[in-house]
């Protein structure tokens, strides 16, 4: 039990800082003249916010590896890129297309976050499957 509580918190790390390495490079690098069309949108004090998205990426990985726990069957790669998929699937659509509805933000730039949370929460699950592999019916509960 101890056990599988330590690989529980050892994959919520590692997303952590899986996800702020790769959202830098998504939106600071390859998508930074994307991402200059929609500053103007951003809040004045957005500085004074980022403890906040800190926060917000912990507990997104902290769901995608409790949902990982209980929705996958096994620990197959197959199955961890599937479940990130629909994880990616959600997401987008809770909050890259209500951004597009709500916001005057472009569609091909509301399309590019999309695609980019399909690779990172893909390479979530199978991450998360190889991390938090599951126990084998014959073998004893770790």
């Amino acid at each position: 039990m101890v056990m599988r509580y330590k690989r529980f918190l050892l994959t919520c790390a590692m997303l952590f800082v899986i996800a702020l390495a790769w959202n830098a490079v998504l939106h600071f690098v390859l998508f930074a003249k994307i991402n200059a069309i929609v500053r103007p949108l951003y809040r004045p004090n957005l500085e004074d916010k980022i403890w906040l998205s800190l926060l917000l990426t912990a507990g997104v990985v902290t769901l995608f590896v409790i949902g990982h726990q209980r929705f996958t069957r096994s620990s197959s790669i197959r199955e961890g890129a599937k479940y990130g998929l629909f994880f990616a699937a959600i997401a987008g659509l809770l909050v890259d297309l209500n951004q597009y509805v709500l916001y005057p933000i472009p569609g091909p730039v509301a399309l590019l976050w999309f695609l980019g949370g399909l690779i990172e929460f893909t390479l979530y699950g199978v991450l998360t499957s190889k991390l938090l592999s599951k126990p084998s019916p014959e073998s004893p509960s770790a």
